[in-house]
């Protein structure tokens, strides 16, 4: 079998996986809040579907972790916590890290696409405009992954960056030059990529990922979780 990139929805086909895609992305936004109950009869009405796929979509997301099930009393929004976060930041250290040095580099035809992207996402932060922004930043780093082929290791990643991004709905958009801004600028990774210098890649992706772990260590201890 030839290479295949993961695609954001990733390989699960059928209604019970779009509706699963669909809640990921709105509990990583924080549209849905930790705690918040995930009401099937609600959920089959907002997605103009039976029970039995919502139903299933929820399964799916318990066993991901970013929804939990009590037997007596129903589904419910994972909620946050320090330790939670300090272990997912630790794997994606070494999945991601892996990834990286086993990547294939870029074309120019992908590098110009990953510029214009990282082009779109300032003028997102500019305007504040975090719906939009966290669908770009997360194509952004996918097509970035997907440059590797150890797609199995692919899989893995973007599983954890779901679980991770549910954090993100905790910070504010940096939508002026600041610290924060920094952590999600893309300039290092992109002249890192062009020069094809893994270890700047490494060192840029590193460094990003520990200034957002930094940023929600702190907010998290802010709020006692």
């Amino acid at each position: 079998m030839g290479k295949k990139d993961i695609s954001l929805a990733e390989a699960e086909s059928g209604v019970p996986a779009a509706i699963a895609s669909r809640l990921r992305s709105l509990i990583a936004r924080g549209s849905y809040s930790p705690g918040m109950r995930l009401g099937q009869t609600e959920l089959a009405e907002q997605f103009s579907a039976s029970r039995v796929p919502v139903r299933e979509a929820l399964k799916l997301l318990s066993s991901e972790g970013l929804v939990e099930h009590d037997p007596n009393r129903g589904f419910f929004v994972a909620r946050l916590s320090r330790d939670e976060a300090e272990q997912l930041f630790a794997m994606r250290h070494l999945i991601e890290d892996e990834l990286l040095k086993t990547l294939e580099w870029p074309d120019e035809a992908q590098l110009k696409d990953l510029e214009r992207r990282a082009e779109r996402m300032e003028k997102l932060l500019d305007a504040g405009d975090r719906t939009n922004w966290w669908t770009e930043h997360r194509e952004f780093h996918t097509i970035i992954f997907n440059l590797s082929p150890k797609k199995i290791i692919v899989r893995e990643a973007i599983r954890l960056w779901s679980l991770t991004d549910r954090f993100r709905a905790l910070l504010p958009m940096p939508r002026r030059p600041s610290v924060e801004r920094q952590v999600v600028n893309k300039h290092d990774l992109l002249q890192a990529l062009r020069s094809r210098n893994r270890k700047a890649l490494l060192s840029a992706r590193r460094n990003r990922r520990e200034g957002f772990e930094k940023l929600l260590l702190e907010t998290l201890e802010a709020r006692g979780l």
